[in-house]
């Protein structure tokens, strides 16, 4: 698998001894995480103390514009800093990808950051990529479609290493109720992922952390459960803002907050170690948080409505980008337009509305429930004029394969109905 790996990547993108490519970040991202080591094997191995404080130091040379000192502290630890420039997006960002070289031997997971963050308080947070299904895949999906400031991808099954974390709390994904393991990125203060969370925390007083999971749904359970790692309401209350982003997208989904519903009690994440450093816990290995700036959101998500494919995954998108708006005042977005080569006309609709495009392409139209209503192929039409008036009122998502891009886009149908 992996010399098909390697040859599809030589193939795909433009490498140079200087580690720079180009390409398509999410097919990039996508292909690093298709092999993570599962939930045995002890592949994970805990960073002591001295590799902590040279990825700490990694880090502040990234910051610095010193990539040369950076690519020195990486490879200490078997990690390099590929820079990468993505072609397929109209404002040709770039990204520099903190990736473990072959062969692994630490799998302390893949972080990306933005050069030129279109949102730069909101950060992706994948914990569980391997045990909670598509979750790594929907975080690339939205990071690519947002780019925010940051990305990170966990790199084995949270229950990899038979070894227990000395963190609070127990879990029984990994069998037995018992204490978490240390291949459990929110469940361990000694890690990469935890070292990576305070470092760009300590950097920005705006900063959003968004981890999404998931999980399976007991009859009793809504479709999402979202918490900021406390029972307190912020003033800044990003969960409620996302909740209603999702409503928007899907109004069949139903939620729990533990900040607005204190009887709740199931998966709310207040023994999660980013969460509880966020929150301004004093020990986040070992007590819970007692107060909130909401600057943390714990999304757990049922796997069909959210997690099983790009078009639940272009919900929590579009509820992200609802609630994030693109920084306006940052010089690096002067010149970024969103979908350039998409326009739909008027937005919102009766059903009735028309798309521009400049090349041939394949359209096609989902539901909020993933649903194909339209596809039309092999179309070289500047203008497509579409008559959806046998669909309901709500959201849609547009999706339009061309040649060197798939572009994706959403509108709304609202119809007047008689009082």
């Amino acid at each position: 698998m992996r010399n098909i790996l390697l040859v599809f990547i030589l193939l795909c993108f433009k490498l140079s001894f200087s580690q720079s490519i180009s390409g398509d970040i999410e097919i990039y991202l996508n292909n690093l995480i298709e092999d993570l080591p599962g939930s045995y094997g002890d592949h994970f191995q805990q960073p002591d103390d001295a590799d902590l404080n040279s990825w700490n130091n990694m880090l502040n040379e990234i910051f610095a514009s010193d990539l040369e000192s950076a690519r020195s502290f990486a490879a200490l630890f078997n990690y390099q800093i590929t820079h990468m420039t993505d072609t397929t997006i109209q404002s040709n960002n770039s990204f520099y990808i903190i990736e473990e070289k072959l062969p692994q031997s630490n799998y302390w997971g893949t972080y990306v950051l933005s050069n030129n963050a279109l949102r730069s308080n909101l950060i992706i947070q994948a914990p569980h990529p391997e045990y909670d299904i598509n979750t790594g895949y929907q975080g690339i999906y939205c990071f690519k479609q947002l780019i925010p400031a940051a990305l990170f991808i966990s790199g084995t099954h949270r229950c990899n290493h038979s070894e227990y974390s000395d963190c609070s709390g127990t879990t029984s994904v990994c069998g037995t109720s018992s204490p978490y393991r240390i291949s459990d990125n929110p469940h361990n203060t000694q890690s990469v992922f935890q070292k990576t969370t305070e470092f760009l925390f300590n950097r920005s007083e705006t900063s959003v952390f968004v981890q999404l999971h998931g999980f399976g749904k007991r009859s009793s359970d809504p479709y999402v459960i979202m918490s900021n790692g406390t029972r307190f309401t912020p003033e800044n209350d990003y969960v409620s803002l996302i909740q209603e982003g999702l409503e928007h997208a899907d109004p069949s989904l139903t939620f729990k907050s533990a900040h607005i519903d204190d009887t709740w009690t199931r998966l709310i994440a207040f023994s999660n170690t980013q969460g509880r450093y966020i929150n301004g816990s004093q020990d986040p290995c070992y007590e819970n948080a007692t107060v909130s700036e909401g600057r943390f959101v714990h999304i757990e998500q049922e796997r069909y409505k959210l997690r099983a494919d790009e078009y639940g995954w272009a919900k929590m998108y579009s509820a992200l980008e609802e609630v994030f708006s693109i920084d306006t005042i940052t010089t690096s977005v002067k010149n970024f337009k969103k979908d350039e080569d998409l326009l739909i006309y008027p937005n919102p609709n009766n059903g009735e509305f028309k798309i521009e495009l400049n090349r041939n392409s394949q359209i096609y139209i989902y539901n909020n429930l993933g649903s194909i209503v339209y596809n039309y192929f092999n179309t070289n039409a500047k203008v497509l004029s579409i008559d959806l008036n046998d669909q309901p009122s709500g959201f849609y998502f547009l999706k339009v394969v061309q040649e060197d891009k798939i572009l994706h886009s959403k509108f709304v149908i609202t119809k007047q109905t008689d009082k």
